[in-house]
């Protein structure tokens, strides 16, 4: 009898190995079926192996492929339980196994998606010890933005209106149409792509001055079937035709006859000696409306590009060193991320390069190539500020990296990947490491630099703690959590074999003075800039609001 059930087990084991060996495959090489899954939403990954005549799977993995011929592992079933233990932090819960077995399929299901979520799958199934794989890529579609309307120009009878939208993927499709709901011819102009790979899209269009009621833009993204409108209603004209002149004629009169007003109280009241003042004032007023027509369009395009310098600069001076310095943490190096090289101390707090590697495990986390440590703390929200003693050292790296930032092997480090990092080449030369680099010199050596981050406001700044100077400040939208990096570089011939080390407390400071204005830039990078707090975008009266920009003449 055992001889007999245990040939029998034998002959099922292999009628199911040849099964398996005649399984069809839906694709062919790595070309692999495209699966778009809305931002947020639920991605539903059909894994393109047919297995309708399988009952038993050893085990099923979904890997993620990463570009150099890297992946992740998203998801293992095996032995009929999930196995996490694999799996990277990033798909941890939020992956479920699906199977059909009427269809003779499995499915992999991706919760919550995100923009970093896309690329391709490989499903890799075996059974025994025979294995089969295929490959599905996953598409991330986006809304964009709600459509800006506005008006570029105007020609002999004719308004340019340009509608314009970001944050769209897949590329969108745009329309005009008229009060009439009529499409009006339009003028697309080629798309681009921002940092995160979405669509910027605008699209222009023509009408008649004479068009009466509300001219509307359409912005649709076919794999979601959704879209976005936009309207302009254009008031009726007074009978005849208006030229651009009569217009602006139109507009500044009022405006004229108060002054006209006010001048002859002044007159009143400081009899004839200000006639003159009074005169001067009209002969601007008119000079201005000469030049009205012309300058429409180019006033519109500076005031749009002072909008975006004002919105920069406050940025910059809402991130100064004072402010930072009210959010001091106390940070500690992870040892579970050091390089085999470095040595760091009891409490955490100081590293530096020694002269030979050091029996530690070999983990995920450790960097193995660059001589690298992170700090222990993770923030994914609010401001945080740290200082590190750099001293007379020649060289040295410090920033923010990406929790999620490679571990193994060359790195590239840039905020592409996950690094905004900042560091000292070699005596008196500084760089930022943008993507290319940003080389700066400083007015003084800092021998104490502080790291700021506002999660919130995507913002990453370094300053010199010694002179209380800014020194480079990065900008981007964050996601996922943000850790302290920390590299002490090579010895340098032995002048930079000095430790790095992270202050535990506030380095004492006195009362900064404040530089008087010269005329020149600021070699550090610092921003000067004096702002009015009751501005409004497009207020009339924009001289105390851009009091410190440097503007063009109108």
């Amino acid at each position: 009898m055992e001889t007999v059930s245990s040939s029998g087990s034998r002959l099922s084991s292999c009628f199911i190995t040849l099964i398996f060996l005649q399984l069809p495959i839906r694709v062919s090489g790595d070309s692999g079926q495209v699966h778009l899954a809305p931002l947020g939403g639920t991605a539903k990954l059909l894994c393109p192996l047919s297995l309708w005549s399988v009952t038993t799977l050893t085990e099923v993995r979904w890997l993620r492929s990463l570009p150099r011929g890297r992946s992740q592992v998203v998801h293992v079933f095996r032995d009929d339980k999930v196995r996490e233990e694999d799996v990277v932090p990033e798909f941890k819960g939020r992956t479920a196994l699906e199977r059909d077995t009427q269809e003779g399929n499995v499915t992999l299901e991706i919760r919550h998606v995100r923009l970093e979520d896309r690329g391709p799958y490989r499903c890799q199934v075996r059974i025994a010890n025979l294995s089969r794989e295929g490959t599905v890529i996953l598409q991330v579609a986006v809304l964009g933005s709600d459509p800006y309307i506005h008006v570029k120009g105007y020609d002999a009878g004719w308004i340019q209106l340009v509608c314009r939208s970001v944050g769209w993927f897949p590329r969108p499709w745009a329309e005009w149409r008229d009060p009439q709901g009529r499409v009006l011819p339009s003028e697309p102009q080629a798309p681009s792509l921002d940092h995160a790979g979405l669509f910027e899209t605008a699209v222009s269009s023509k009408v008649r001055d004479s068009t009466v009621g509300s001219v509307s833009c359409t912005i649709r993204n076919e794999a979601l079937g959704q879209e976005k409108t936009a309207a302009m209603v254009i008031a009726a004209p007074s009978p005849g035709r208006i030229s651009p002149a009569a217009v602006a004629l139109a507009v500044v009169l009022p405006v004229l006859g108060l002054l006209i007003m006010a001048g002859i109280g002044l007159i009143w009241k400081q009899r004839r000696s200000k006639e003159k003042l009074l005169y001067e004032q009209v002969m601007e007023v008119e000079t201005l409306l000469s030049d009205h027509a012309n300058e429409k369009g180019r006033l519109h395009k500076s005031l749009k590009k002072l909008r975006s310098e004002l919105k920069l600069k406050r940025a910059a001076a809402n991130s100064g060193w004072r402010r930072a310095r009210l959010h001091f943490v106390a940070v500690t190096l992870d040892p579970d991320t050091a390089h085999p090289k470095l040595i760091l101390s009891e409490d955490r707090r100081r590293v530096q390069l020694g002269d030979r590697r050091q029996p530690v495990p070999d983990t995920p986390q450790r960097f193995d190539f660059v001589v690298s440590v992170l700090g222990s703390e993770a923030f994914v929200e609010g401001c945080h500020y740290w200082e590190v003693f750099v001293g007379d050292k020649t060289k040295w790296i410090l920033g923010v990296c990406s929790e999620s930032v490679s571990r193994k092997g060359k790195v590239t480090a840039s905020p592409a990947n996950g690094h905004w990092l900042v560091r000292q080449s070699r005596a008196a030369e500084y760089e930022a490491l943008t993507s290319p680099q940003t080389p700066f010199r400083l007015k003084e050596a800092p021998r104490c630099v502080g790291i700021f981050l506002d999660y919130e406001a995507g913002v990453i700044s370094f300053y010199n703690a010694t002179d209380r100077s800014h020194i480079f400040t990065f900008t981007h939208a964050f996601s996922g959590p943000l850790r302290p990096f920390f590299e002490p570089c090579l010895h340098d011939g032995g002048k930079n074999t000095a430790p790095l080390v992270i202050c535990s407390e506030l380095q004492k400071s006195e009362e900064p003075v404040v530089p008087k204005p010269d005329g020149k830039g600021h070699a550090n990078g610092d921003v000067a800039l004096k702002v009015d707090a009751s501005l409004r975008p497009w207020s009339p009266d924009l001289g105390p609001a851009l009091q410190g920009l440097k503007v063009p003449f109108f």
